[in-house]
């Protein structure tokens, strides 16, 4: 069942954006208008402008923009007709739903992929299956296992499958669009155990698979697809959502068999991003359970560097996470060889946990015991905590450096305050959000001929090449309608971009006066008048 149009425009009307805004990040709102930081990229500096009248949100350093429920949709990581129900019930909207076509292909390609799960299944019961049984055998997964988790098979007879597919109407098209194709049309899929990736219906959606031989890559997951997005999506097995809530928080591991042999450990609120870094999607997802994190991530480098992008996208997700670290012994190298070979010390090793700041610093000092070097690497890991966050990581570090906590916060002071800001980048920031502003302005007043913006395009080529490029593609204005601003910040942007236009022009001007041979002494008098315009808008800033 879809919603109706007309509902979703009435519950538009009741509703204000700056209610999730301000609750999801930090902002100020004046009047029916407001700037916060943006949630969707690390910023110190409120750059997402947002608007009550319309309802609108627009980022200027990231561009991510759209309507209230596009903000909802991707802060919470969910469809569309979730984000209208998430903004419904807080207003107590009483919504109407009806039959859409968007359903029913959903519905489809939900049919025809359970189909196509029931086949990978059969090829696990047959006798192909062998060499993968022998594998999964080894590593301690039973066939009531496989049964419990739905892991099942795929052969290297692609027209096995491809006969399959023919009978039950399962076209290349389907595949493509449920992510079983690669771009090249070739099936992603051969002589692979596959293990179902779920939404949080459990539904499956998705694949992942293991590669019996030695050719490409091990693991592989299906494309994004109409059910499928792998920037939102983890593994994880049936008892998920039943498990975390029975204990209270989630385990995040790397892979497929980590997530399993966790299963196996009775854990079964783990989860993975299936092999690829873990995205503030998938956390604010995880969020929606619970607000505590056990991680556990391989035993090497690249694990200790996944670990730091938690700390690093951790408080840009919605809510406040408590994260801790599995210290999994150093002969592991992750949780699954652990339950393999040792799976009796799993209880005492999960005893072994840290809080994510002092896991982290506790590794780094393995390496070293230069002070100098620990404190670059904790201004490095804690540079997007709060401050307080911040405050309290310097009692820790205080104790393993055996450092008063003053001299370290002075040393803190001291570092970030030689640090200067890239004006030249932040200028160039600040002019193209001017931009912005102004061509926003332009397609509200259809490009209505304006003295003052005339004045301004004619000073520069590459604007005035960029606003006729606007005016004549309807596709590009679509970019600058989410934007919001007050009048004071359109005039401030007129001002302000005027000065620097003027300025490039002065040069410009001047240097094309020092190089000709006839001194054209009306290009001085250009640069005079441009001056005395100058004059009259900086009195205005």
């Amino acid at each position: 069942m879809g919603i109706s149009k007309q509902s979703i425009e009435d519950l538009k009307k009741r509703s204000k954006i700056s209610d999730f805004v301000l609750s999801t990040t930090t902002g100020k709102l004046r009047g029916t208008k407001g700037m916060a930081l943006c949630p969707f990229h690390g910023e110190k500096t409120a750059s997402m402008s947002f608007t009550d009248v319309e309802n609108l949100f627009h980022c200027f350093g990231c561009k991510m923009g759209g309507d209230i429920y596009k903000y909802v949709q991707e802060i919470n990581n969910s469809e569309f007709q979730d984000a209208v129900e998430l903004v419904a019930e807080k207003y107590g909207f009483k919504l109407t739903y009806t039959e859409t076509s968007q359903t029913n292909d959903f519905k489809n390609f939900q049919q025809k992929i359970n189909l196509i799960d029931e086949y990978f299944k059969e090829m696990m019961d047959s006798k192909k299956s062998k060499k993968a049984k022998e594998y999964l055998t080894s590593r301690k997964f039973n066939e009531q296992d496989l049964k419990r988790y739905d892991i099942s098979f795929i052969d290297a007879n692609v027209e096995d499958f491809q006969k399959f597919c023919d009978k039950n109407k399962i076209s290349d098209f389907d595949l493509k669009k449920l992510g079983f194709m690669s771009s090249n049309n070739n099936f992603l899929f051969k002589n692979r155990i596959m293990f179902p990736i779920l939404n949080f219906r459990s539904e499956t959606i998705a694949y992942g698979g293991r590669a019996l031989e030695d050719f490409g890559p091990k693991y592989l997951n299906s494309s994004d697809s109409v059910l499928y997005k792998k920037n939102r999506n983890l593994y994880f097995t049936k008892e998920f959502i039943s498990s975390v809530k029975k204990k209270g928080y989630v385990f995040l591991v790397e892979g497929y068999f980590d997530v399993l042999s966790l299963n196996q450990l009775g854990y079964s609120n783990s989860a993975s991003p299936s092999g690829t870094a873990l995205t503030i999607q998938q956390l604010e997802a995880v969020s929606r359970y619970t607000n505590k994190i056990l991680l556990c991530f391989d035993n090497d480098e690249a694990g200790l560097k996944a670990t730091e992008r938690v700390l690093e996208i951790k408080n840009q997700v919605s809510n406040q996470l408590e994260i801790h670290c599995l210290n999994l012994p150093e002969k592991y190298k992750d949780i699954s060889e652990l339950y393999e070979k040792d799976e009796d010390i799993f209880s005492s090793v999960l005893k072994d946990n840290l809080e994510i700041i002092e896991f982290l610093i506790d590794k780094f000092i393995e390496s070293t015991s230069d002070k100098k070097s620990i404190f670059n690497y904790f201004m490095k890991i804690t540079s997007n905590l709060s401050p307080l966050e911040v405050d309290v990581s310097l009692d820790l570090l205080s104790s393993k450096l055996n450092t008063a906590k003053d001299i370290l916060k002075k040393e803190l002071k001291f570092q970030t305050s030689d640090e200067k800001e890239d004006v030249t980048e932040q200028s160039i920031s600040s002019i193209s959000i001017f931009k912005d502003l102004i061509i926003a302005e332009m397609i509200s007043d259809k490009f209505r001929p304006n003295e003052e913006i005339d004045q301004l395009i004619e000073l520069n080529s590459e604007f005035k090449k960029l606003v006729d490029n606007i005016k004549n593609e309807n596709s590009k204005k679509e970019d600058y309608l989410n934007i919001s601003y007050t009048k004071e910040q359109h005039l401030e942007a007129v001002s302000r971009l005027y000065l620097h236009f003027a300025n490039l022009k002065i040069d410009e001007l001047i240097q094309e006066f020092e190089e000709s041979e006839d001194k054209n002494f009306q290009l001085l008098q250009e640069v005079e008048d441009i001056k005395k315009k100058k004059e009259i808008y900086q009195n205005t800033i």
